[in-house]
């Protein structure tokens, strides 16, 4: 029998408080949301979604009360639904996904959004797909539809990364040759974040720094990380590594082979990474969002 691979692994980070959205995808068709609270290393599952939630279109709000998301669920009856159609974004309270707010989509062309305030919102939605369900309004949010919305992840991925602190270092050189072979990438695009000081400590780590090269070659995005100028050569988790990144206690967090891992780091020396949650057991489940969860 062949092995059963690790779940795949990313993150949202909220860019104004210490906690952070885990998607776990797997088994195929399947996605998990865990809340992490970055402070205390306590772990919230939520709810289990049968369909595809488009990580690269989803994003947290400053404050990480709210989360939109798009996503996509094909079966006979959403195909055919013209209310809510089978792709829509929404915005939920993490880690649960009830809709408080929903914009009807009707294909996977652009969508999703970013958090630009504590209660704004731009919406990758051309004015025309901007007119959210009427069961579902968003209330107490500034909603901003994009005029020139386009494409898929791109570029309110880059836009993410952007503003999270992932600095451009080289841009990206692709040729495009054609359906049949799509993408070459020429060279990859490389963003570098550099380490933040250790809350309390006032002291970052000199020129230590998380690397993200991205390649598009034909229509699949690749991302590769690595750590530069660290003292010795760090020893990473075991992979596949799909996710590096600093938290506000001056920790190196990965997530790598269906697990979450933390390093601490000091004098530009990262130390052993410890595992802080294994996913790779997860099976989906029935969970019922608290009440909290279900209003504005």
């Amino acid at each position: 029998m062949k092995p059963v691979p690790p779940p795949r692994l990313s993150l949202l980070r909220a860019v104004r408080t210490p906690v952070a959205l885990i998607l776990r995808r797997g088994p195929s068709k399947w996605v998990e949301a865990i809340r992490w609270d970055f402070a205390t290393d306590r772990f919230e599952r939520g709810h289990w979604f049968h369909g595809r939630i488009y990580d690269g279109r989803s994003d947290l709000s400053p404050d990480g009360e709210f989360l939109v998301y798009f996503a996509s669920k094909f079966s006979g009856r959403t195909v055919n639904d013209t209310e809510y159609t089978y792709a829509w974004t929404a915005v939920s309270r993490p880690p649960w996904l009830t809709a408080l707010a929903l914009w009807p989509k009707g294909d996977c062309w652009w969508g999703g959004g970013l958090f630009t305030g504590a209660r704004t919102l731009w919406l990758n939605h051309r004015p025309a797909e901007a007119a959210p369900h009427p069961k579902h309004k968003p209330k107490g949010l500034t909603v901003e539809p994009n005029p020139d919305a386009h494409g898929e992840d791109e570029p309110i991925y880059r836009r993410r990364l952007e503003r999270d602190g992932w600095a451009l270092r080289q841009e990206w050189q692709l040729q495009w040759h054609g359906l049949g072979r799509g993408y070459e990438t020429l060279a990859p695009e490389e963003r570098v974040k550099s380490a933040a000081p250790a809350a309390g400590s006032g002291q970052a780590n000199g020129a230590l720094q998380i690397v993200i090269s991205r390649r598009l070659d034909n229509l699949k995005y690749r991302e590769h990380f690595r750590v530069e100028g660290a003292a010795g050569d760090p020893e990473l988790p075991p992979g596949p590594l799909e996710w590096l990144d600093w938290d506000p206690r001056g920790r190196l967090l990965a997530l790598s082979g269906g697990r979450v891992w933390a390093a601490e780091v000091a004098e530009n020396r990262v130390r052993r990474f410890a595992e802080l949650l294994d996913l790779r057991g997860d099976k989906p489940e029935q969970r019922t969002a608290p009440s909290h969860a279900t209003t504005w």
